[in-house]
């Protein structure tokens, strides 16, 4: 028994036509079942994805783009949105760079990455979790 099962066998190669001889059951050349095979999983066309936002189909030209081009002179609606969603992170940017500590309630810092810090330093961290115990407890 060969690589593909017998139903599957083809007298002509399945890429170029070829007539097929001795062994070979679906393509003549290594080449040809690479190619057969490239042909069935490459996409044909442009790849278009519909818009979060506005929900038009857009051109994607990388794998990081997410929403139609700002510029398109058609979508004016979704240029405000992107406006507003960029508006949206730079306010949460800011609101974690003024966090609070949840014990004494001086500003907690902020590094730049991840998350925001609860407490401004351990001494706050241990005794904000003592006051949790000692609720718990009661």
């Amino acid at each position: 028994m060969g690589y593909y099962p017998p139903y599957n066998h083809l007298p002509d190669c399945g890429h170029c036509g070829q007539r097929l001889t001795g062994r070979q059951e679906r393509y003549c050349s290594p080449s040809c079942r690479q190619a057969a095979y490239r042909a069935t999983k490459r996409p044909t066309g442009p790849r278009l994805k519909p818009c979060p936002l506005c929900g038009e189909h857009f051109l994607i030209t990388s794998k990081r783009k997410k929403y139609c081009d700002y510029y398109d002179e058609a979508e004016r609606d979704c240029q405000t949105m992107q406006d507003d969603l960029e508006e949206a992170a730079w306010i949460a940017a800011e609101e974690r760079k003024t966090a609070e500590c949840a014990h004494c309630g001086e500003p907690a810092g902020w590094t730049g990455r991840g998350r925001p810090k609860r407490f401004c330093s351990r001494r706050c961290r241990q005794a904000d979790y003592r006051k949790r115990k000692a609720q718990q407890a009661a």
